[in-house]
């Protein structure tokens, strides 16, 4: 009698863990995502098919209209060191992004409204930095010896020692030569 008893509580036990489990388990359930074209929250008049604009876009819009977290994150804090885009081939000046790459987000992104240029603040900036504002490998060396040489670049006189008359015109009036 001893061993029934013992024999009723396990299969007592078995079936209540295997109820609850059952009970508490996830349902595996199958969804099925659409792919949803949301463009930035500037305009409430937003119209579907309607380009991203490029200079005002948050983070969040690049991801909405299909753009990868990497490329969005580059495309985002280029803006923001820049204040603004011109063009979409700006962008090939970013690692990791070529012609293929401004092909595909030429389909989702458009040149707009927004922004400011942000003044150069070339005593201070990168070589990374002075590459993504447009300066060419030559231009960034050149620099980089300048500073070298002299510590900081102190006008446009500098300047015009350092770049060709016509890519100095270019830059003339968004260098900032402040050390700070």
């Amino acid at each position: 009698m001893n061993q029934n008893i013992k024999l009723i509580i396990i299969i007592t036990v078995v079936l209540l863990t295997s109820f609850v489990y059952n009970k508490i388990k996830p349902e595996k359930k199958v969804v099925q995502l659409k792919k949803e074209l949301i463009y930035s929250s500037d305009s409430k008049d937003d119209k579907l098919g309607k380009k991203l604009n490029i200079n005002t876009a948050v983070l969040e819009d690049y991801l909405k209209v299909g753009i990868t977290l990497s490329i969005a994150k580059k495309v985002y804090n280029y803006r923001e060191l820049v204040g603004r885009i011109d063009n979409l081939e700006e962008l090939e000046r970013l690692d990791g992004i070529g012609s293929k790459t401004i092909t595909k987000l030429s389909k989702n992104l458009e040149i707009g409204e927004g922004g400011v240029v942000r003044k150069i603040k070339i005593n201070t900036l990168t070589p990374k930095g002075l590459k993504y504002r447009g300066f060419t490998k030559k231009e960034v060396t050149k620099i980089l010896k300048f500073k070298k040489e002299n510590e900081v670049i102190y006008s446009n006189i500098d300047m015009m020692k350092i770049l060709s008359e016509k890519r100095y015109q270019e830059y003339e009036d968004i260098l900032n030569y402040n050390s700070h």
